[in-house]
């Protein structure tokens, strides 16, 4: 022992001091990094916006602020942090992997709060060591609608109010606060002045959906029932933004009705009074433009009116008083008809519903349907009632608002002068065809071209012919392209951009040099080319196997580099950028 204490501090050695002076800086190391993990600790639920610490290789949720738990729906069980049950950390940590190096920002996300609530948010990261762990270290934030996004949406509601117009029901629509924002022609032709008795909110409508029947008067003075649904307005994410009210005029309906109780009322005082109320019924069966049909307790009908035949496809009215309707329509249709004929019947409860009848030519046609049940004073049989109104307008102006929708987004993915994709629609199939390669392990190839001193060809030829040429050359490039999955589309004034998928820049490179011969045989005259006396283009490539650590974004900032270089190299020509890997 007191050899290795001489060793350890003999001046000659100085083993001693050199321990001294390891442990020393040894204790402050782990003093600082204890100061630097409660200072993440500290910066993490001190930051102003949603932030969360998660583990790179479990993806498990290490810690938490309160902005994160309020947006992201994120709770606190103990001194554990758990994600909402609609959010995997497959899904998190799938979104944090497409990104390489140690940081990312202002990516757009999907989250899903709960089953029926789905919020759109920008997340940012970078890596950094939280206890010893490595972790991504997130900032989330509500994502802010682009200008094109909300240019889209205008557009969209534009059809919607050109639909809302041509309705004949009363529409009108309040915000949370109970405050009036947006009517349709109908209503304001019925109500005038009287906007706000239009728009009183019906009780019970707080709880989802509510409806009305009340007397007024129209700006003629002519009394008036009107039948009122209002329902409450659900945005995509699950929020309430408002309500919406749903008017339309069922003074004939309720006449009829009322018709047709008071006739059955007074067949029970004398057989005169029953004729005459079988006349009045009559009188209403054939001048109600409504379908009505009645039949016993024992499926016999007793009465009908044309509408009501024409709507189940029977030529005449006698066909079917008598008898039952099994006997005179497909086995198919009655049995669904049937279903709610007995409920009413036997049950003795009245049905409303919306049904769906097919004639013979294939066209459709949608009724509002009731069926009530009644008894007959004469007989004491029971019976039920049938009543049903043409509705199919409403659904026809839904159907053709669908499709105007369907046409818009299409539209909005094609250039209105080419006729071939546009930005928007490149990038969509980039970003769908990006991950599909890299999954893969395919090559991709992008190829931007550029028509040679377009300028000078509009200067010289006018805006007019530019278009035409523009809408030429689009056309052969689309003639090149003999795959369903190779894309082109008009990137911007006179470039064009194309994704052939599985595809190297060899082969690439054939099908350019098929587009300058393609654009050649156009025979397009162009004086102000400094390059040839008919117009050409130059093209560039980039063409690689994607990994997970390419991005396309960098993939077209090489093509757009080759296309220089071509450019540079006396246009007219394609050129293959250097780094590509394939």
């Amino acid at each position: 022992m007191e050899q290795v204490f001489y060793w350890l501090w003999d001046t000659s050695h100085g083993h001693g001091l050199d321990l001294v002076v390891i442990l020393f800086f040894l204790c402050l190391s782990i003093a600082l990094y204890s100061r630097l993990q409660k200072h993440i600790d500290l910066l993490v639920q001190d930051a102003p916006t949603a932030l969360i610490l998660v583990e790179e290789k479990s993806g498990k949720l290490l810690l938490s602020n309160k902005n994160a738990m309020q947006l992201l729906g994120i709770r606190r069980v103990g001194k554990s942090f758990m994600f909402p049950d609609s959010v995997s950390r497959d899904f998190l940590m799938s979104t944090v992997g497409l990104f390489a190096g140690e940081g990312f920002k202002c990516f757009p996300i999907e989250w899903k709060v709960s089953k029926n609530n789905r919020i759109k948010v920008e997340i940012s990261g970078r890596r950094t060591v939280y206890r010893g762990r490595i972790v991504w270290l997130l900032y989330l934030s509500s994502h802010q609608a682009s200008h094109t996004e909300m240019l889209r949406e205008i557009e969209s509601l534009s059809v919607v109010r050109s639909a809302l117009d041509n309705l004949t029901e009363l529409v009108f629509i309040k915000n949370n606060d109970a405050e009036l924002i947006s009517t349709n022609k109908a209503f304001e032709r019925f109500w005038g002045e009287r906007r706000q008795e239009g728009c009183a909110d019906i009780k019970g409508v707080v709880k989802g959906r509510a409806n009305k029947r009340r007397w007024t008067t129209d700006t003629e003075g002519r009394s008036c029932l009107l039948e009122t649904y209002q329902n409450i307005l659900i945005s995509s994410s699950g929020e309430k933004i408002g309500t919406i009210g749903i008017s339309h005029d069922v003074t004939d309906w309720h006449n009829i009705q009322k018709n047709l109780c008071d006739e059955m009322e007074r067949r029970r005082d004398t057989e005169v009074a029953l004729a005459q109320r079988d006349t009045i019924l009559q009188n209403i069966l054939e001048s109600s433009p409504d379908a009505i049909g009645i039949f016993n307790e024992n499926m016999v009908y007793q009465a009908c009116n044309k509408p009501f035949v024409k709507a189940l496809g029977i030529s005449d009215i006698n066909e079917l008083i008598g008898k039952r309707l099994q006997e005179l329509i497909p086995h198919e249709v009655y049995r669904r008809l049937s279903e709610t004929d007995q409920k009413v019947l036997y049950e003795g409860k009245s049905l409303r519903y919306i049904d769906q009848l097919v004639d013979s030519k294939g066209s459709f046609t949608w009724y509002d349907v009731v069926k009530s049940p009644f008894r007959d004073p004469a007989s004491g049989t029971n019976g039920v009632l049938i009543m049903a109104r043409d509705v199919s307008e409403r659904y026809l102006a839904a159907q053709k608002l669908e499709e105007a929708n369907q046409e818009l987004a299409r539209l909005s993915l094609v250039d209105s002068l080419t006729q071939i994709g546009n930005r928007r629609y490149f990038d969509e199939q980039l970003a769908t065809l990006w991950p599909l390669h890299t999954r893969e392990h395919q090559p991709l190839t992008i190829m931007l071209c550029d028509i040679d001193y377009f300028k000078g060809f509009n200067d010289h030829y006018g805006h007019q012919a530019g278009d035409d040429a523009l809408v030429k050359v689009a056309e052969s490039f689309r003639s090149v392209l003999n795959r369903s999955s190779d894309c082109v589309a008009r990137y911007g004034g006179e470039e064009f951009a194309f994704i052939l998928p599985n595809s190297t820049a060899k082969g690439a490179y054939q099908v350019a040099e098929v587009i300058h011969q393609k654009v050649r045989q156009l025979k397009l005259e162009h004086k102000a080319s400094k390059v040839c006396s008919i117009l050409t283009v130059s093209i560039g490539i980039a063409s690689l196997t994607p990994e997970p650590s390419d991005s396309s974004e960098d993939t077209v900032a090489l093509a757009d580099t080759a296309l220089y270089q071509a450019k540079a190299s006396g246009r007219n020509q394609t050129c293959v950028h250097h780094t590509s890997k394939n």
